[in-house]
Order: structure tokens, then C-alpha cells, then sequence
């Protein structure tokens, strides 16, 4: 059974979300009240509303039967609301990615939610993880993202706005408990100027435990304000069973 570092998934999720242009080489149009279907390709086919032969209005695009969009397009592209459905096997495990949110340009853009599930024979779950927030050309810039996997440890937790990101690798119960009482696996801290790390393992040297224990204190100073990131992490983690 596969173990991996959990902070690695968002990298092969990026990859699985390359995009595919709509504009069609070729349609057969068919008038169905003000909706249509278009044949894109020999692998992707439309049917929803159209303007001059191409998707613009809402509709449901299919890329074989592993992708799917059903939202707004706009001159042929998924521009506006709408949820893309990604489903594929690779090296004999399942991949499901979902998006919910707003698009532009054919990419993911704005507010929305993402989720990627990877299952392994025998229906293991090898990680499941969920992003949301704002997207920016594909990618999260500001928002959650939790993930849960079959690692050590085997929650990563991040939230990030601007310059200001937190990050914490450890369990999902207890966060706030964990932070007061120092027994986080770990928690990095960063805004602007400020960078405080600290971890439950002891350092290597004096002098390395006491910028520890320092950081530590400035962490606990600020909790008030990282408790409600904590339970939100918390709920999302919720979403993310390994079953």
C-alpha cells in the first residue's frame, strides 16, 4: 500500500486538470427548443444552449466518459458557474477530482470548492482533499485546503490570505487544545515579515529548543486569532474520510 507525504497531492492535482479548448473543428447542430448538440470532436460532445456553433449559454460538455462540465460557457468557453467532474485511472488507481465554483476563460476562477479523491485497489482510500476558496488561472491563492492520506502525519492543513499563511501538519481533533498545550506535530506560521515555526520534536541544540519554545509563545499570543482557521480545519477534515 502507497504512503507519501501528504503536502505532495496538490502537485499531481494541478496535473490532472490540464485544460481541453472547445472550440469545435467540426458540429452537427440539431434544434431542440433553444438547445442543441454539437459534436466538438470524435471524444467531446455538447448539448446546451449555442451561438454561432459553439457552447456560449449553459450546457453539459462531455470528454468521453471520464470529464464532465455542466455549467455557463461563454464563445465556446467554460466561463461563468458551472461543475467539471474528472474521473480516471492511473497506474491501477482511481482518481476523482470535482470542481464547484466559478470559471473564466476555461479555468478555474474565483470562488469555488475542489476535491480530489485517490483510491486504491480494494477500495482504500490512499488521500482525499479538499481546496476552497478563490482560485486565480487554475489554482488556489486564498482559502483552505486540507488533506488527508495514508502518511505520517496524516492531516496536512493550510490557509492562506495574501502574505499571511499558516501551516499544520498533525491530527484533526484537538487543534486548539494541541496549539495551547504545544503538542502539534507541527505548525508554521508566516505574515509579512513574521515567520514562527515550532514543532513537538525537540531540537538539536539549546539554542535551537529556546527559538522553538520562543516561537511557541508568539504562536499561543496570536491564538485568538488562528482559532477560527483551527475549526475550520477541523470541519473540512470532516469531508475527508479515507473510506
Amino acid at each position: 500500500m502507497k504512503k507519501l507525504t501528504a503536502l505532495s497531492l496538490s502537485v499531481a492535482l494541478c496535473a490532472s486538470l490540464a485544460t481541453v479548448s472547445l472550440v469545435p473543428a467540426s458540429s452537427i447542430a440539431h434544434a431542440a427548443a433553444a438547445k442543441e448538440w454539437v459534436n466538438i470532436s470524435e471524444q467531446v460532445q455538447y448539448y446546451g444552449e449555442v451561438k454561432n456553433g459553439v457552447p456560449n449559454g449553459r450546457g453539459t460538455m462531455h470528454w468521453g466518459d471520464s470529464k464532465q462540465y455542466s455549467g455557463e460557457f461563454v464563445n465556446g468557453k467554460r466561463e461563468g458557474n458551472g461543475k467539471y467532474i474528472n474521473e480516471y485511472v492511473q497506474e491501477g488507481e482511481k482518481h476523482k477530482v470535482v470542481y464547484s465554483g466559478t470559471w473564466k476563460q476555461d479555468k478555474m476562477e474565483g470562488q469555488g470548492t475542489l476535491t480530489y479523491k485517490v483510491t486504491q485497489e480494494g477500495d482504500v482510500v490512499r488521500s482525499n482533499e479538499i481546496q476552497t476558496g478563490t482560485f486565480k488561472n487554475g489554482v488556489l491563492q486564498n482559502g483552505y485546503d486540507v488533506i488527508h492520506a495514508l502518511a505520517d502525519p496524516d492531516y496536512s492543513f493550510t490557509y492562506k490570505n495574501g502574505s499571511e499563511k499558516l501551516e499544520i501538519l498533525g491530527t484533526n481533533v484537538g487543534l486548539k487544545t494541541s496549539l495551547k498545550e504545544g503538542t502539534l506535530f507541527s505548525i508554521d506560521y508566516r505574515n509579512g515579515s513574521i515567520h514562527k515555526y515550532y514543532s513537538v520534536f525537540p531540537a538539536d541544540t539549546k539554542s535551537e529548543q529556546r527559538k522553538l519554545n520562543a516561537d511557541l509563545k508568539y504562536l499561543r499570543s496570536i491564538q485568538n486569532k488562528l482559532n477560527p482557521h483551527l475549526d475550520e480545519f477541523e470541519r473540512l477534515s470532516k469531508q475527508l474520510p479515507l473510506k
